[in-house]
């Protein structure tokens, strides 16, 4: 007599859904299961080193990692698709091209861009939350600078090398630092004629990185003003052209004329979750401590697309890569307790601090209370993220080519963008596309991996 398999099924290859898949095929079920990872790219995204890939400092194949290399690795299916829809009396998960039959279901689908439905803010500002985007940035930075260059008089100069950068969590704040080093450190030396770039951060807090202790943040606050970079808090955007961004703070409009606007101020669920039936707030799925979907017992939520409350602190886990890697594993292992009879566990975080790059060998540390600004907390920024690297030949690569760098300086090569709105279109069509798990597209006002 033949025993189907069991049959569990991870929507969304992010940081959730690949360590819960790594730990399911490592699992007591790994001979009693098959396990499936679903993901429209083919390749994993370390998504907390995507600043430094916009500022050219590293490239695409340092920071992603092929799928089928983990399938191969670790003994699972992969299918290179979107998830559309969930059946949830049929279990089936459909997708844009066929249906998955599950007995178990993992969603680690993220988050994506979300603008308050203000059409401007989505049609003329670059996201950063896939590969393709970074790289977008990055050449339009390069780009800014050669029309400055051979730009007619001093008002469009101006213009073409102004960046706006909406939100100062850390996303924000490192792409804005490496946006300031990579245009006025590292290209504007080889441009004759470029101003020096002007990088503005607005948001509508008052103060960066919520989250941070306040005294790191002031201080991270204060290193980014001495590097030239302005921060504009209390403003809110409200509007966005090819040409300028639009911004009111106390009641007063401003118009900025920009050359680039980066977007790191709002993400969410991707909308077909809030029609799944499944319980929501804010778009996420109410999930309880075991990692259920509320009413819902095979099916397990985690990660940007999940809210559970910390009943430490009273709030919502935050959405960062370090969340979603544990309660991925948690997940997997709640489901291995299910099938085997045994207690399912209730979620607990435990992290060790938060860190963020201010770009240019700086970073802010706040790891197990002891708080560090400078030089000593870039490294330690460095060394976290070199050893969360998937994948030995990653790291290796990633070595190499900062060392090179030291030696030899960035690359200063860029593509020359058809026009602004159809780089926009197709950078949006990359990310709008991709299942994006936690790290940079994390937080209401947008994450990063700001925990250790």
């Amino acid at each position: 007599m033949t025993h189907q398999r069991i049959r569990i099924v991870v929507v969304g290859g992010g940081f959730g859904g690949v360590y819960a898949a790594a730990y399911l095929a490592r699992s007591e079920l790994a001979e009693r299961a098959s396990v499936t990872l679903v993901d429209r790219k083919n390749y994993f995204t370390f998504t907390p080193l995507l600043p430094e890939v916009a500022a050219g400092i590293l490239g695409r194949e340092h920071v992603t990692y092929p799928y089928r290399a983990l399938a191969h690795k670790y003994g699972i299916a992969f299918v290179q698709d979107a998830a559309t829809a969930v059946d949830l009396g049929a279990k089936v998960l459909i997708t844009e091209t066929t249906r998955l039959p599950y007995d178990y279901l993992i969603l680690c689908v993220g988050a994506e861009p979300k603008y308050f439905g203000n059409d401007g803010l989505a049609r003329w500002s670059v996201p950063l939350t896939s590969v393709p985007e970074a790289l977008t940035i990055r050449d339009r930075v390069v780009h800014m600078l050669e029309q400055a260059s051979v730009a007619p008089n001093a008002a469009e100069r101006e213009r073409l090398t102004t960046v706006v950068v909406a939100g100062a969590g850390p996303a924000g704040v490192e792409i804005a630092s490496e946006i300031q080093h990579l245009a006025n450190d590292v290209l504007r030396p080889f441009y004759q004629f470029a101003p020096r770039a002007r990088v503005i951060i607005m948001d509508p807090s008052e103060r960066i990185l919520n989250g941070f202790d306040a005294g790191l943040a002031a201080d991270g606050l204060q290193r980014l003003r001495e590097r030239g970079v302005e921060v504009r808090l209390g403003t809110r955007i409200e509007e966005a052209t090819a040409t300028a961004v639009t911004s009111r703070r106390n009641g007063v409009v401003d118009r900025v004329p920009a050359g680039l606007f980066v977007w790191t101020a709002g993400t969410g669920p991707p909308a077909w979750v809030g029609s799944l039936g499944m319980p929501v707030e804010r778009g996420a799925l109410v999930v309880s401590p075991t990692l259920q979907v509320n009413g819902h017992e095979h099916v397990f939520a985690v990660g940007d697309v999940s809210t559970l409350i910390d009943a430490r602190t009273g709030s919502p886990y935050p959405r960062v890569a370090p969340i979603a890697i544990s309660q991925g594993t948690r997940a997997a292992a709640n489901i291995e307790n299910h099938i085997l009879g045994r207690p399912l566990e209730a979620y607990v975080a435990h992290h060790a601090g938060k860190i963020v790059s201010l770009g240019d060998g700086v970073a802010l540390v706040d790891l197990l209370g002891v708080r560090l600004t400078g030089r000593i907390a870039w490294w330690i920024y460095r060394a976290t993220y070199l050893l969360k690297l998937v994948g030995l030949r990653s790291k290796a690569h990633v070595l190499t080519s900062l060392a090179l760098q030291g030696i030899f300086g960035q690359d200063i090569s860029g593509e020359r963008p058809a026009s602004h709105s159809a780089s926009h279109t197709a950078s949006h069509t990359a990310s709008s596309t991709t299942s994006h798990t936690a790290g940079r597209t994390a937080g209401p006002a947008d994450g990063g991996v700001a925990t250790i």
